[in-house]
């Protein structure tokens, strides 16, 4: 890695330590972690792409989410609220916050994060025939997001 390479990565780390709060003790127990180091050189992969979850179908929700309401969340995986439905149900959270999961691990090893292999989620409740209230169903994708609107998607303290 050059020198020009290695001063991005430290400033980085720096700003990485400022956001999050860590002391000195802190950011050295975080970075002798040999994936967290991969994963900083990779952190700007995480900033290129919007993480979207749509309802793809919906019977009776009780939250009112219908097809086409879209989560949508930053690479690293903040809510975007302007971008979202005004009303979020906590299962429906709960459910797609392991594939962000999945989603990141593509995004850290450099892999399309369109390409996981399981990208469609259910809702917890299993709908009023079941014994529950409603239920959705959502599917999982990225969009590559412009130059001009990543600084946007920064998240800060």
């Amino acid at each position: 890695m050059g020198k020009e390479q290695q001063e991005k990565i430290e400033k980085r780390w720096k700003k990485f330590q400022e956001m999050q709060g860590y002391t000195d003790e802190e950011i050295a127990i975080y970075r002798s972690n040999p994936r967290y180091v991969k994963a900083m050189e990779r952190a700007p992969k995480f900033l290129t792409h919007k993480i979207y979850v749509e309802v793809v179908e919906s019977h009776n929700c009780n939250a009112g989410h219908k097809v086409g309401d879209k989560f949508v969340l930053t690479g690293n995986g903040y809510l975007i609220a302007d971008e979202c439905p005004k009303l979020m149900c906590i299962h429906a959270l709960g459910a797609f916050m392991p594939y962000i999961y999945a989603m990141w691990e593509r995004l850290y090893e450099d892999l399309d994060p369109d390409m996981m292999l399981f990208n469609t989620v259910h809702c917890p409740d299993v709908g009023c025939k079941r014994g529950g209230w409603g239920e959705l169903i959502m599917r999982m994708y990225a969009k590559e997001v412009p130059k001009e609107e990543r600084v946007k998607m920064v998240g800060t303290k």
